[in-house]
């Protein structure tokens, strides 16, 4: 997802000072006078309009000196929010200049509708004179509640103070902005049926112990730190070097989640300005329902399946934007920068015939997910292979609620629907909306995952 920066220019604008009503009626009695004072020949009215034009102009003057010698600190009750949850953010602001400073409004600039806070108080704040003041500052929270996964600028704070006799209202911004990561929706979903659970409620652990008798199944070459109690004299005899026993291997179940991030197989998208998140990573161009809703499952269905003891991992079809954030295991710092990447991924475009370094298909004792909307044929013939015989592979297709913007697509001989082509390929197809719940959507999967174990 971009970054939205709109409020920027409109912080911009409101640097702005202007006359109030009590202002302009003062500008247009002294014009009366000096006008009145010319024709009558009366120097007390000249007086009187020049001092009523001067009151106005010094409140002007006021009003925009003020705020300029402020600073501005902004913190998160915590840096990476999760959409649709409430954060807390507090601000601290400094009097740095010799003179105290009225109290005023203020509103922290938001970059959504309707792009500021609630309006507040910022009470007087006194001179800074040497050492440290505590009245020379003030901390102002409110609460803040993002809707939707991105990277926001939250900021500048906005001021709007008036002179002592409201002559004039200024309105103005200061500081700098704050970036705010907001992670995808991760919904609470049932367990699946796939891996026996022990008596503690951990998933069990796939055990792969070496056979037999055969001493190199069961030996490797000596590391330096091995103990020598656990040298295989007689393979080190044969093999001329020491060799010690390999002890049992454990390892975790894996499952895969394809998920289709090529811009093609999304025609309800909608493009927007693209920008640079600070990793350097693109940030999507383009915002589709149809895509947001395979975001928030596939955060969901990862956080799920890594909880159920599977080592998860993310498969695109369009260049790599989690990187090394694609593997999902048991630390909870893993499962952090997986959502954290989340936040702005998006489709991307991809070149005809691209596909990137090929990717075995798996049957490491789970399932195989996949999410798409409207794949290209080539994503269907990627997805046909990695449907193997005695592998639970259920794909998640989120229809169009509507024909548009499938026009653009319709060039060229009709084909056959993604769901009857992948079902024919050995998907199990379980064909969703952008409105659908995600938890209702993983009911199903929970049931083709209860009769694959039945099955085998």
């Amino acid at each position: 997802m971009p970054r939205l920066r709109p409020f920027r220019a409109l912080s911009l604008a409101l640097k702005v000072v202007r006359l109030t009503a009590r202002g302009s009626t003062f500008v247009v009695l002294g014009n009366l006078a000096i006008v009145g004072g010319y024709v009558a020949g009366m120097p007390i009215l000249l007086y009187a309009g020049c001092f009523a034009l001067a009151l106005p102009l010094m409140a002007v003057v006021l009003v925009r000196s003020r705020g300029s010698s402020l600073a501005v600190s902004r913190r998160f009750a915590s840096p990476i929010v999760e959409a649709g949850t409430t954060s807390v953010v507090t601000l601290r602001v400094d009097n740095l200049a010799r003179t105290s400073l009225r109290g005023m409004h203020w509103a922290d600039g938001l970059p959504w509708r309707p792009w500021a806070t609630a309006s507040g108080w910022l009470p007087p704040l006194s001179a800074r004179m040497g050492g440290l003041n505590r009245r020379s500052a003030a901390q102002l929270t409110y609460s803040l509640t993002p809707a939707a996964r991105g990277v926001f600028e939250i900021g500048p704070l906005l001021l709007q103070s008036a002179d002592p006799l409201a002559l004039a209202l200024g309105s103005w911004s200061v500081g700098s902005v704050t970036e705010l990561t907001v992670t995808p929706r991760v919904v609470a979903l049932s367990h699946s049926a796939l891996l026996a659970q022990s008596g503690d409620g951990e998933a069990r652990v796939l055990q792969r112990r070496s056979a037999g008798d055969d001493d190199d199944a069961m030996t490797r070459e000596y590391r330096r730190g091995d103990a020598m109690r656990r040298v295989h004299w007689r393979a080190s005899a044969r093999h001329g070097s020491l060799m010690v026993r390999q002890e049992e291997q454990h390892s975790y179940p894996e499952a895969r989640i394809i998920v289709d991030t090529r811009s093609n197989g999304y025609p309800d998208a909608s493009h927007a300005e693209s920008g640079r998140q600070p990793a350097g990573s693109v940030a999507a161009a383009t915002r589709s329902p149809r895509f947001e809703w395979v975001v928030s499952m596939l955060a969901s269905a990862a956080v799920q399946l890594k909880r159920e003891g599977f080592l998860v991992e993310i498969l695109e079809t369009g260049p790599t934007q989690l990187a090394e954030a694609s593997i999902v295991h048991r630390r909870a710092s893993e499962e952090q920068e997986f959502l954290t990447r989340l936040a702005t991924f998006g489709p991307v475009d991809t070149a005809p015939g691209w596909w990137g370094a090929p990717v075995a298909s798996t049957s490491a004792g789970g399932p195989v997910v996949a999410l798409v909307a409207h794949p290209e044929p080539e994503t269907i013939a990627y997805l046909a292979q990695q449907a193997l015989p005695g592998v639970l592979a259920v794909v998640f297709v989120v229809e169009s609620s509507s024909s548009f913007g499938y026009f653009a697509h319709a060039r060229g001989p009709a084909r056959q629907s993604a769901s009857d082509e992948l079902r024919d390929a050995g998907w199990k197809v379980i064909s969703v909306h952008s409105f659908d719940g995600i938890s209702d959507a993983w009911e199903l999967f929970v049931a083709e995952s209860q009769a694959h174990r039945d099955d085998n």
